[in-house]
């Protein structure tokens, strides 16, 4: 597993403890549990780049306020209800709906992460590349309920900012 920032951010302690547990069993280095709005603009100031993985409403403001006070090179993962999931528009915004699956929480933060390293996904040669990123983007809207559009700008800035081929980033998504 990759070196990424990884911080965690709930109201409720024990959520927070619970999920800080499920990473690090699994060999996932937690940086930080925030507790409150200010430790996450802390982190902000201070890591260059990482992951969140906060509820839905924390320190009782939203994500989408929050995240407009982060930069664009931190990934947040959300978890709440499905119908407060709507509500995150932010491409930066990976949504989980409760109750909680353990598999589909590792299996994002590990995408997020191996996104940002320089990880090469095998090619597969029978797959055109038009058909993986289409199989890619339909894998983000069904995990993390993304619009079409959204799935599609996320993969087009990983591909820019990581230097790699969109079909790249879309092995990537579809291998975890």
């Amino acid at each position: 597993m990759s070196e990424q920032n990884l911080f965690i951010a709930f109201d409720n302690k024990k959520v927070s403890l619970s999920v800080a547990k499920i990473l690090l069993s699994n060999g996932i280095k937690v940086n930080k549990i925030a507790e409150s709005v200010s430790d996450i603009l802390y982190v902000n100031r201070y890591y260059n780049s990482g992951i969140i993985i906060t509820g839905y409403c924390f320190d009782n403001q939203y994500i989408n306020d929050i995240i407009d006070h982060i930069h664009g090179n931190f990934n947040v993962i959300c978890i709440g209800k499905r119908e407060q999931l709507e509500f995150c528009d932010d491409d930066r915004i990976f949504k989980l709906a409760v109750p909680l699956n353990k598999t589909d929480l590792l299996c994002s933060v590990e995408m997020l992460m191996t996104i940002e390293t320089g990880y090469k996904p095998k090619a597969h040669k029978s797959q055109s590349d038009e058909r993986l990123i289409q199989r890619a983007k339909q894998a983000l809207i069904d995990i993390y309920s993304m619009s079409e559009e959204q799935a599609h700008r996320y993969m087009q800035k990983k591909s820019m900012d990581t230097g790699r081929k969109l079909a790249d980033i879309a092995r990537i998504i579809l291998e975890l």
